[in-house]
């Protein structure tokens, strides 16, 4: 007899309850065609049709868009999903006008259902619109709602216009993550955030929303685990307070904040927050700067080394530093700046063309240390393992990866000589033209010694990042 039997199962003897649980899995699909795969499948036969619309866990995610299909799948949604928690997602960009108030209506009418709302709409007559959604919020009752994204887009509204604040619904006791784009959270709602882990919010300017409110919030959000501030607007170089004239603040108390992450923003406001922000379980930093933090003219520079450091982050192990320095004259200042807050660093990541200029800066400053003991003037990380340089874009000549391995090397020795213990990894990539230079085989022995082992060195060569080229022995 043959081992090989397949026993066929006619879909009409498969439970229900086991076909909705196996079209559960649609959900995962990473193409994100999820209804249109529920609803091809379904109606395969009567039997799996029935199923599938007698079972209402597979309908609890509405997605309303510009299209007019979005509004009957909501609506099918919506009377197939039963009493179950729903997760609803409003993305419009056109004729929103005539549509918000029934938007509106659909969010207050599933409000005790709803466990995610995340809503972004365009808005063309700001302050009527605005009073509608403002309206809405503050009627709303959602006990179950626990992830709550807001990104309102104002047309023809002038970069200067008032701040605007967004109420959080009331009885929100299960909200863990919040994301708010060109609004914060209005002061009657700060009793709210007490339970949030993760707070996002992003605006046109932090400095004049103002950041007094921002610091509201801040406090009051004392679970807080993860916090993200990002500027939207372009950096523009008007005047810039000097590090002096910065006001005094309360603390900013966030006890349980691991993940710390600045996209974009004020100097200003990086030195205010930084300076008085007590966090002691920090663990993970990110410095994205895509823009200049300083401009040419002398009179508009930030200037780093005024600040005072204190506190320091004592907790903090991973740095992730992303910085456009082109226009930067004080970046050493501004290396020295975030050593000495950040003293303890374990992993450190850059961009490319950030690293290379702030491993120079980090050189120059702890070489002029002659003692271990002087080390803590300027913290040279005595427990740093390991340095990954990114995204070099392939442009840049073999000249520019020569200095990058010479000035690795240079930083490295520094190390060295204070008795630091060596790196357990330092990974970065080069162009191809760098290896016919006469030197690269002796800086690359030389960077070998200094690690904790050869396999410590990884190089990964543009053009072949799915492979890395390791230095020969």
């Amino acid at each position: 007899m043959s081992s090989d039997v397949t026993n066929h199962v006619a879909i009409t003897d498969i439970p229900p309850e086991l076909i909705a649980t196996i079209l559960q899995y649609l959900e995962h699909n990473p193409t994100k065609t999820y209804y249109s795969d529920l609803v091809r499948i379904s109606h395969s036969t009567s039997y799996l049709r029935q199923a599938a619309i007698n079972a209402p866990n597979l309908w609890t995610s509405i997605e309303i868009t510009d299209k007019p299909a979005s509004f009957e799948l909501a609506k099918a949604c919506l009377d197939r999903s039963g009493v179950q928690p729903l997760d609803i997602s409003i993305r419009m960009n056109k004729r929103l006008k005539s549509r918000l108030r029934g938007l509106l209506a659909l969010v207050s009418y599933t409000a005790s259902r709803l466990r995610s709302l995340d809503i972004r709409v365009c808005l063309t007559d700001a302050d009527q619109d605005w009073a509608q959604i403002e309206t809405c919020f503050q009627q709303l009752e959602t006990p179950h709602l626990q992830n709550l994204r807001v990104e309102i887009v104002m047309f023809h509204e002038r970069t200067s216009s008032p701040h605007r604040t967004l109420p959080i619904p009331h009885a929100a006791n299960q909200l863990r993550t919040l994301s708010l784009s060109n609004t914060t959270p209005d002061p009657s709602s700060l009793p709210t955030l007490s339970t949030i882990k993760s707070l996002t919010i992003s605006s046109k300017w932090f400095w004049d929303s103002p950041y007094q409110s921002l610091i509201q919030v801040l406090n009051a959000a004392s679970s807080l685990e993860e916090l993200t501030l990002k500027r939207t607007a372009a950096l523009t170089y008007g005047p810039r307070r000097s590090p002096s004239s910065l006001p005094v603040i309360p603390s900013v108390n966030l006890p349980h904040l691991r993940h710390l992450t600045f996209r974009n923003v004020e100097n200003d406001l990086l030195a205010l927050l930084l300076t008085n922000m007590i966090a002691p379980e920090l663990h993970e930093v990110t410095l994205d700067q895509t823009e200049g933090l300083n401009a040419a003219d002398p009179n508009l520079r930030f200037a780093w080394n005024q600040i005072p450091i204190s506190p320091s982050f004592h907790s903090v192990v991973s740095l992730d530093i992303d910085i456009q320095l082109a226009v930067v004259v004080h970046k050493d200042q501004l290396a020295v700046f975030l050593a000495q807050l950040f003293p303890n660093v374990k992993k450190l990541r850059m961009a490319w063309k950030t690293g290379r200029e702030f491993v120079q800066a980090w050189t120059f400053y702890w070489k002029l240390i002659n003692s271990p003991d002087a080390v803590g003037q300027v913290s040279s990380w005595p427990e740093l393992g390991e340095i990954v340089l990114t995204g070099q874009d392939g442009v840049s000549c073999s000249k520019n990866c020569q200095t990058l391995l010479e000035d690795v090397g240079q930083l490295l020795q520094t190390r060295e000589k204070h008795g630091l213990p060596p790196l357990d990894l330092l990974r970065f990539e080069v162009c191809e033209g760098v290896k016919t230079w006469e030197g690269y085989s002796v800086a690359c022995h030389r960077i070998r010694e200094l690690l904790s082992s050869p396999k410590a060195l990884d190089i990964l060569s543009l053009g072949k990042r799915d492979s890395s080229s390791r230095c020969s022995q």
